[in-house]
């Protein structure tokens, strides 16, 4: 049965203004017009063969950072293996042509499908690492395959490489006819059909980004241990997204070969690494414009590099360049001034280095690496970033479904679990030891179903250990965790991960806030949503209708949850930019959203304002009220004993006290722990 909760009192402070996204959504589909009138005109508008192969490369490039902008923009993971990647989609629709004749078509499905496979077995142990590690194993794989391409002389003819013929899109000759549009549109056939796939790979990677796959990437990046706590599997969506990658790098690899009509092994070094790696940087992650963008550059950027005299010129414009900047932000006393100074100077010091060279040819990498380091510190968010942040309407509409959004359904979904006095959840003499140091010390716990247990204890006591052993961050080293839902046999909890444990009706919030702060009010509740959604990948590339009522069902019940914790009017607003107090209220809002039998409040009222502590408290009254049943730290003791009908303490990993609320407050355990001295000692 369900139970509606009204929502509080609207948000106290003042918010950022939302942003407009019907006008984001005018210029997303204004500038998708463009693109494909541009692509459409191109060939004859600029007839000279030199400069339509030109675009067919930035666009067979564009396609695969589209593709790894979903590992590095979205998971935030770096991978330096894409080379190795378009390698074998590149090799693969060769070969099939090298062995079997079989033409353009087929090469496309191999390429796609081949590399999807080497991604997937490439992704399931690398994945398993991040950061630096995740880029060494991707490093040292993309050398792997350049070197086997090269030795396996029987498969892939080594060094040599092999030769393609001209690639036959359409082939009139088999049903006996001629190309209607002649031998000059024939010439254009392979332009536009690279065009029609870069078309295809924008739409789908935007439907991908959109849906609910697209936001686990998204918070996994932002807070892989919160997106673990909201019952979406990190390591699985690293896979989903690395395998998407993969797939069209393949696809831009096998278009890549029947563009150059040759493969060789040295086409997919390290080099072509740093200039992906470039692209997405320089372009702008979580944008389709940015891939295409970046790929314009790295294409043209080496033909730049190879005519001395153009990078005299274009140096000498970046030094007028930096000297009027930096001028003008110490004359208006910007307060960036000094951090101005540094790229300033590299860039009227570049200048006199290119006078004093023949050739910047052999620099190549050391250029390409400069360019990642200067976008890195001073443009983070790359060229669209940078243009996103001065011109506001160029913002994405981030809700996607930009209508005015209603509250539908109910915002709490009211929990029955186990009734009388039987445990909801029961810890039985749990230990958890880190090397010397016993964090919990065979602690026993039981929690009543429909109640808020107490958790509290000084700093150090094993409160915060005791919710990441509850949750499955850890394992304990001895004792059992158990969860008696509805009349099924008690389900044991030790030992799960944490997205397993999510799902089995365990929600959280943290000490430290751990929101996806890129992502709205109303995409952070979605998230928590994640398990309702039933949709494959296949349903959000297709846009089928069951994703389309999912999705618009889960924003109407997320809006109902923010309603109810009074964060309605913020629904658009990034939680980044949120004031503390409101961002503790959406990640109860969000923790919510799992629909839990159990929900674990870590220091809730840490940092609140008083009006913010009284709402606060009557949201998680309401939520009691619905049958959900809550596990509260905090160091408010008014808090605790308004709230709380049984109290546990906590002392250096032991339990010392567990009652009611005033039971314990008296204790003189309880207050020696606390005050650090016997009772007696303070009456002397």
């Amino acid at each position: 049965m369900a139970q509606s909760a009204s929502a509080p009192a609207l948000a106290r402070q003042t918010a950022p203004p939302v942003p407009q996204a019907g006008l984001g959504r005018f210029v997303g589909l204004l500038g998708a017009v463009c693109l494909v009138v541009f692509l459409a005109a191109f060939p004859h508008v600029v007839t000279s063969q030199y400069y339509i192969h030109l675009l067919v490369v930035i666009a067979i490039y564009a396609i695969l950072i589209l593709g790894l902008d979903i590992v590095v923009g979205y998971t935030g993971q770096v991978s330096l293996g894409h080379a190795g990647l378009f390698g074998i989609g590149a090799y693969a629709a060769a070969v099939l042509f090298l062995k079997f004749k079989l033409g353009l078509w087929f090469g496309l499905l191999a390429g796609i499908g081949v590399t999807a496979g080497f991604g997937l077995l490439l992704a399931i142990p690398a994945l398993r690492v991040s950061g630096p590690y995740l880029a060494m194993v991707t490093l040292a794989f993309g050398t792997i395959i350049q070197i086997f391409i090269n030795e396996m002389t029987d498969l892939t003819n080594g060094p040599l490489g092999i030769t393609l013929p001209p690639a036959r899109v359409l082939d009139f000759s088999l049903i006996g006819m001629q190309a209607p549009w002649g031998a000059a549109g024939r010439k254009l056939e392979f332009y536009y059909l690279v065009c029609a796939c870069l078309l295809a790979t924008i739409l789908v990677v935007n439907r991908v980004v959109r849906s609910p796959f697209g936001r686990a990437f998204e918070a996994l990046r932002d807070s892989p241990i919160a997106c673990d706590c909201m019952g979406v599997s990190v390591y699985r969506y690293k896979v989903y997204a690395f395998v998407i990658s993969a797939a069209l790098a393949g696809l831009a690899g096998a278009l890549f070969a029947w563009s150059e009509r040759y493969v060789a092994p040295n086409s997919y070094g390290f080099e072509l690494t740093v200039l992906f790696l470039l692209a997405v940087t320089m372009g702008g992650r979580k944008s389709r414009s940015g891939p295409l963008i970046g790929a314009a550059i790295i294409v043209m950027m080496p033909n730049i590099l190879a005519d001395i005299g153009l990078v005299r010129i274009m140096a000498g414009i970046i030094a007028a360049l930096a000297v009027v900047v930096v001028g003008l932000a110490f004359l208006r006393r910007r307060d960036d001034r000094m951090t101005l100074l540094i790229p300033g100077a590299l860039c009227l010091a570049f200048f006199p280095a290119t006078l004093a060279m023949d050739s910047v040819t052999d620099f190549r990498l050391t250029v390409f690496g400069l360019m990642i380091l200067f976008v890195v510190y001073y443009l983070p968010d790359g060229i669209v970033g940078f243009l996103r942040e001065k011109l506001p309407f160029l913002r994405p509409a981030h809700t996607g479904a930009t209508q005015a959004l209603a509250a539908s359904g109910e915002a709490l979904i009211r929990q029955g679990g186990r009734s009388g006095a039987d445990p909801l959840l029961k810890v039985e003499r749990a230990v958890m030891q880190f090397g010397g140091l016993k964090a919990l010390n065979e602690v026993d716990l039981a929690v009543r179903p429909g109640t808020i247990h107490g958790l509290i204890g000084p700093n150090g006591s094993g409160k915060s250990t005791m919710m990441n052993v509850l949750t499955g961050i850890y394992r304990p080293t001895a004792g059992g965790v158990s969860l008696a839902t509805g009349t099924d046999a008690a389900k044991r909890l030790d030992g799960r991960t944490p997205s397993e444990i999510a799902l089995s009706g365990v929600a959280r919030t943290f000490q430290n806030v751990q929101l996806f702060r890129e992502m709205t009010a109303l995409e952070n509740v979605l998230v928590g949503l994640h398990h309702s959604f039933q949709g494959t990948l296949f349903d959000a590339i297709l846009g089928t209708p069951r994703r389309r009522r999912e999705e618009r069902e889960a924003r109407a019940r997320a809006m109902a949850i923010l309603d109810f914790v009074g964060l309605g009017p913020l629904a658009q607003i990034e939680a980044r930019n949120l004031p503390y107090g409101k961002q503790r209220l959406l990640e109860i809002g969000r923790a919510l959203a799992l629909d839990p039998v159990l929900l674990l409040l870590d220091e809730p009222a840490a940092g609140l304002t008083a009006p913010d502590i009284a709402e606060l408290t009557l949201i998680i009254r309401k939520i009691r009220d619905a049958g959900i049943t809550v596990i509260l730290i905090e160091h408010h003791m008014d808090v605790v004993m308004g709230l709380c009908d049984r109290v546990s303490v906590l002392d250096f990993g032991h339990k010392i006290a567990e009652g009611g609320a005033r039971e314990v407050q008296s204790d003189p355990k309880v207050i020696e722990a606390y005050l650090g001295s016997p009772v007696a000692d303070a009456a002397e």
